[in-house]
């Protein structure tokens, strides 16, 4: 199972990869809070699509301890939902974060939690043959553009593509 925060389900969703992703990713487990972020915006379409995920159980809600929380925004500057998602995480039972919340990546590599960006995923998904070279290409430069990732990380990505 994957933990994920807000950001990569919503950039996912937009560029058209989540449920690509989910197909061939195991569960996915959000906290509450992570909900609410994602579907704050209830008509467009990425809430609508994860929504839909979430009826169909392959979005799953799980609680984070709330003071958990709170200790974890006071020590490290996340918002509810990242911290939420960290909280959430347990080596155990989960294989990854997905985050593309550079405060949380910070604090994943301090931790030495795994996590996968937006960007990763979209590889594992070429390297899967899930979607053509071309359309990888054209689906970096969206989130290079929407996930505001700089340009050394999206090059580095963009190398991957062979």
């Amino acid at each position: 199972m994957l933990v994920s925060n807000t950001s990569t389900l919503v950039l996912l969703a937009k560029v058209g990869c989540l449920e690509t992703f989910m197909g061939i990713s195991s569960i996915i487990i959000i906290p509450e809070e992570v909900k609410r972020e994602a579907l704050f915006e209830k008509e467009s379409y990425y809430a609508r699509l994860i929504e839909k995920l979430i009826q169909e159980k392959k979005i799953q809600i799980i609680p984070a301890n709330k003071k958990e929380i709170t200790t974890i925004m006071t020590s490290f500057r996340l918002d509810e939902g990242e911290a939420a998602a960290y909280v959430l995480f347990d080596q155990k039972k989960h294989k990854a974060i997905l985050t593309d919340d550079g405060e949380l990546i910070k604090l994943c590599k301090l931790e030495k939690v795994p996590f996968m960006c937006a960007m990763a995923i979209v590889i594992r998904l070429y390297e899967k043959k899930k979607i053509t070279k071309e359309k990888t290409f054209k689906i970096l430069e969206q989130l290079h553009t929407i996930g505001r990732y700089k340009q050394t990380i999206y090059e580095h990505f963009k190398a991957q593509v062979n």
